[in-house]
């Protein structure tokens, strides 16, 4: 990975760093005060607002409330130094226009509502800790720096080809640092964004764990095409068997999804819908509240009822089948690109989606 070695074992640099920081921060500040306190007044009987002149940019791309949040970084200078050591400011945004680079800062939540500011930049730390010594050059570059991503299971069905794809999301990175991609063509029809945190986050006994933290479909005509191609099928489906064989391939055993109302988006006009692409979406799978209504937990590999059980057998078992081919490309996709073996990765013999009895 390209990164600047030098800033990042120098120490004096990284001292200079932060206080060039908190240099832009005082200064724009100042020049906030100025703006609000010497803008013109116009008197006479006009009541109308008199416009004003555009407020001062600040250097970055950041607004004043933006940098100030960022600012924040520094109150944590040892999570800072983990940052800088890995070249997250210049390895992980390849392909990104203007980036938020402290978008774990900078907004108002990160990956959850319940996080505070040490969870977040902690969070932070660990997603990318985690991918800088889990995969190798060729994963860093296909998923941060090309804006195709890599490719975890594709399949042509009557002429029309379908993929699944994991990049770095796009858009806001602070609903989720990764995304796997649902396409129909090149038009995205599904997406579910997530982040690797540590497991005492969520009070479970594990070093790490994946956090999903975004389930949203896209409404277009290539998602009718999809379930006319895909029966008693939908893409968010083909999204988590793709997030479970990338936590296979991790040796992660145990996934978290948010609740909706953590979910950082959540609108309350809209409860009903999100409950449906949350809670009782992960409840599909058998996932269990944990932390106080702030999250779920999945195993890994799912773990679904007995085919047996379910009314429709063979649709059941024509859609388990697509999960079980997705689950396993997915997971020898980033198997091609690890580069650590601890932890060991789950097999794929362990999967029970296909069973059709229960063991009991």
């Amino acid at each position: 990975m390209a990164r600047d070695s030098d800033l990042a074992r120098d120490h004096t640099t990284l001292i200079d760093a932060g206080f060039l920081w908190m240099s832009k921060a005082a200064s724009g500040l100042i020049a906030a005060v100025k703006y609000f306190f010497t803008r013109p007044f116009k008197p006479g009987t006009d009541t109308r607002p008199i416009p004003l002149p555009p407020p001062p940019k600040l250097e970055g791309n950041l607004t004043l409330v933006r940098l100030l949040a960022a600012s924040r970084i520094l109150l944590f200078p040892k999570r800072f130094a983990e940052l800088w050591r890995l070249g997250f400011l210049h390895s992980y945004f390849g392909h990104a226009e203007n980036p938020d680079k402290f978008f774990f800062l900078t907004h108002h939540f990160y990956l959850s509502k319940g996080f505070t500011p040490r969870q977040r930049i902690t969070s932070a730390v660990s997603h990318y800790s985690h991918e800088s010594r889990s995969c190798g050059p060729g994963y860093h570059q296909a998923v941060y720096r090309s804006p195709e991503g890599l490719t975890l299971w594709h399949r042509n069905v009557n002429g029309t080809p379908y993929s699944l794809s994991l990049r770095a999301t796009e858009d806001f990175r602070n609903e989720g640092d990764l995304s796997i991609f649902c396409l129909v063509g090149d038009v995205r029809v599904c997406r579910l964004s997530f982040s690797y945190v540590q497991g005492t986050v969520f009070g479970i006994d594990a070093p790490m764990t994946l956090f999903v933290t975004r389930n949203q479909s896209d409404r277009n005509a290539e998602l009718q095409r999809f379930r006319a191609d895909f029966k008693q099928n939908s893409p968010p489906y083909f999204c988590v068997a793709a997030v479970s064989g990338i936590a296979m391939a991790h040796g992660i055993r145990r996934i978290c999804l948010i609740q909706e109302e953590a979910q950082i988006a959540y609108d309350p006009r809209f409860a009903q819908s999100f409950r449906n692409s949350y809670t009782a979406f992960w409840e599909v799978f058998g996932a269990k509240e944990i932390c106080a209504h702030s999250a779920y937990i999945m195993a890994v590999p799912l773990e679904l009822n007995p085919i047996a059980s379910v009314k429709h057998r063979s649709r059941a078992s024509s859609r388990r089948q697509n999960w079980l081919e997705i689950m396993v490309n997915a997971r020898q996709a980033i198997l091609e690109h690890r580069v650590t073996g601890f932890p060991e990765p789950i097999d794929v013999e362990t999967s029970t989606l296909l069973r059709t009895q229960s063991p009991h």
